[in-house]
Order: C-alpha cells, then sequence, then structure tokens
C-alpha cells in the first residue's frame, strides 16, 4: 500500500506543473515526517534568470479543503549555486496524508508529497526552526553525501598549447541518521575530499601529462548557515591532506600537511557579494622537496567578489618568508542553466603568476600563463 501511494504522488507531480509557472518547487524525498526537519528546492526557470532567489521561501500548504502557510530559512549549502536555492524548515506536527506545495507569492509549480507520523512526534501546531539556531549551525538538512569540493574546469592556454583542468569532489563519510551519528554526533561533520589538478601538454605528438597533483584529504566540516538579517555567511573545516604528483625517481614531489581554513561571506545587496577565506597549514613531512616551505609558505588567502548569477572574481595569494609566492586569478560568467543542478556552464578565464604552478616545478618561476575555458563548478 504504501508504494502504490509513492507511485500515486509521483503521478500527481507530473501532473502538477501549471502551464506559465516561472519557478519550480523540488523536494529530496516523497515524503516528510510531522514535527521533523524537511528541505526543500527553488529553481529559477531560463525566462525569470534576472530575478533574484528570495531570502526566505513563503509556501502554501494544500491538505483536504484546509489551507496551511510555512516559511522557510535558506541553507547555506547551495549558497554558490547560480539557478537553484535549497531551504530549511520543520514540518508542522499536526499536518499529515498527502499534501500539494505552492509558492505563496507567484505562479509556481506544485509539489506533492506524503506526510506522516513521526514517532514521539508531539504537540499539534507547527515549530518552526529558530533563526538563531540556523546561523549558529544547526543541521536542520543534511547536505547530500556526494557534493562538489573545489572549482572544477578545463582551460587552454592563449600562448601555448598547454590545457590545464580540475577535478574535486567531498564525501561525507557518515550518514548523519546513522546509529554512529546518534551515538558520537561528531562523526557527522567529517568528510573526505579529493582534488586532482593536470598540466596537459596538447603540443606535443603524444600529448602527454606534464605533471598532476593528486590531493586527497581527511577534515571536519562545520556548516553555519546565513543569517539573512545581515546577509553573513561563515563555514570552517580543519583536517589532514597528502598531495603527491604521482612520480617517482627524481622527479617525485609529495607533502603531508595539516589544514585549517575559514569561509566568510557578505552580501552587498543585489545579489553581489565578497567572501574572504585564509588557509593555514603545517608540513608534516617535505622529505622529497624539504624547502618547499620558502616557496609555498604556510598559508594562503583565498578572495571572491561577484554574483552567484553572475560574474565572479576568485584571487587566491601565496607569499613565503623569502618573498616566493605566486598569484592565481580566476574570473568566470555563466552561459547556460542547468535544471535541478548545483552546476552550471562557465565561462572561464585564469592568470597564474609566479613560482610552484605545478608540484614538480614547486620552485621554478615561469612566465604569465594566461589561459581560457569553461569551468561547471566555481
Amino acid at each position: 500500500m504504501r508504494a502504490f501511494r509513492i507511485s500515486l504522488l509521483a503521478a500527481l507531480s507530473s501532473l502538477a506543473l501549471p502551464a506559465h509557472a516561472d519557478w519550480l518547487l523540488s523536494s529530496f524525498a516523497t515524503r516528510v515526517a510531522a514535527g521533523q526537519p524537511f528541505r526543500i528546492s527553488l529553481v529559477r526557470d531560463a525566462d525569470a534568470a534576472d530575478e533574484p532567489l528570495p531570502d526566505r521561501l513563503k509556501l502554501v500548504v494544500e491538505t483536504g479543503e484546509r489551507l496551511l502557510s510555512l516559511d522557510l530559512a535558506p541553507s547555506r549549502q547551495t549558497a554558490g549555486a547560480a539557478f537553484r536555492r535549497d531551504y530549511v524548515g520543520n514540518w508542522p506536527a499536526g499536518v499529515t496524508g498527502p499534501v500539494v506545495l505552492r509558492l505563496a507569492d507567484r505562479a509556481s509549480s506544485r509539489l506533492v508529497l506524503l506526510a506522516q507520523d513521526a514517532p514521539g512526534a508531539p504537540g499539534e501546531e507547527a515549530v518552526p526552526v529558530p533563526p538563531a539556531e540556523i546561523a549558529a549551525g544547526t543541521a536542520v538538512a543534511p547536505e547530500p553525501a556526494l557534493t562538489v569540493n573545489e572549482p572544477m574546469y578545463f582551460l587552454v592556454g592563449v600562448d601555448d598549447d598547454t590545457a590545464r583542468f580540475q577535478l574535486s569532489f567531498k564525501y561525507r563519510i557518515f550518514d548523519p541518521e546513522s546509529a554512529i551519528v546518534e551515538s558520537l554526533p561528531a562523526l557527522g561533520g567529517l568528510h573526505f575530499g579529493y582534488t586532482q589538478t593536470s598540466l596537459w601538454d596538447l603540443g606535443s605528438d603524444s600529448k602527454p601529462f606534464r605533471d598532476t597533483s593528486y590531493r586527497p584529504s581527511f577534515f571536519y566540516e562545520w556548516r553555519f548557515a546565513s543569517d539573512p538579517s545581515s546577509r553573513r555567511g561563515v563555514g570552517a573545516r580543519a583536517g589532514y591532506e597528502h598531495e603527491s604528483n604521482g612520480r617517482d625517481g627524481e622527479s617525485s614531489r609529495s607533502i603531508d600537511t595539516l589544514f585549517a581554513t575559514v569561509d566568510w561571506r557578505f552580501g552587498l545587496g543585489n545579489g553581489s557579494y565578497v567572501g574572504v577565506t585564509p588557509k593555514v597549514w603545517t608540513y608534516l613531512d617535505r622529505d622529497e622537496n624539504p624547502d618547499i616551505y620558502r616557496y609555498r609558505g604556510y598559508g594562503e588567502l583565498g578572495l571572491r567578489f561577484g554574483r552567484d548569477d553572475g560574474w565572479l572574481a576568485r584571487l587566491r595569494l601565496r607569499r613565503a618568508a623569502a618573498g616566493e609566492g605566486s598569484t592565481q586569478l580566476d574570473l568566470s560568467y555563466p552561459l547556460t542553466q542547468r535544471v535541478l543542478s548545483e552546476t552550471a556552464i562557465y565561462l572561464h578565464l585564469q592568470v597564474f603568476d609566479g613560482v610552484g604552478e605545478t608540484l614538480l616545478d614547486y620552485n621554478k618561476s615561469q612566465d604569465t600563463q594566461f589561459r581560457i575555458g569553461f569551468s561547471i563548478q566555481r
């Protein structure tokens, strides 16, 4: 019977899109539990590309002949997404059965869900998530297990035939609803990360990879949702990272570090914002390149400025005590939209100046590199 109801809800959902809806509601699940946290996504239609996504999501809940209103707070997990935003809240404890959700203040798709009683859920009234708890990092809506970690792009040199590309992801190791996290809540923020950056020589006959950096990591991440009243958002992570170029002999390079970083974001209005991301580290092992600290130092400063749905500039500055270091500037602009995705296609320009564009050449300087291409996450 339960399977039949879920199938029926899926069928109703497919018929629930108005002919002229310009906003799309979606959910990660077809069921919600009374009195428990839930998450709703709002996706911008292509024809409404210039309209900002709202800071609060106001919904109408239709259950039989009864109409209720819900006011959901934004989730920081999609703060950097150009065309989709997630919102979180608690489902009203006294509302169960098949329900239909729609936006309260404009045309939208209609989302059909099945609301069920939660074991031991008390009360008969809605219990909203206090904004103060969201700002303090209460995990009211867990992120997907597999998400993007650092920018992902493919770029080709303007002055030469060398391409640079990067792939990156992170994986939350423990399910926040698992028994082990319920017993040891601190494990809920533990992640595995992986980033791979390659320089590809497209001009040579065999098109070899000049060098590739492999960076697996284990880290703990603290998620603090944005405060809509101040337009601020803060996140942090700390952990261990290994970096190697996967080669042997004299070309082998590797380091092991402990690191900590904070990501601070402040809205400027009209969708623009500035972000500051300082990162510091200490070396556990640098035997294959003992003087790397002279060129990479012990920290870097990341800066961002722009809009999620427009131009975005990212600047990374590394400076060592001996005066060595590097500067990398990335400029990107969205070209297309992807429905129900946190990614899009962006025009991407990159400028690199300084030493150590690859781990193999950590102590070598070269001419300023200009590259152009595309990114799918920035």
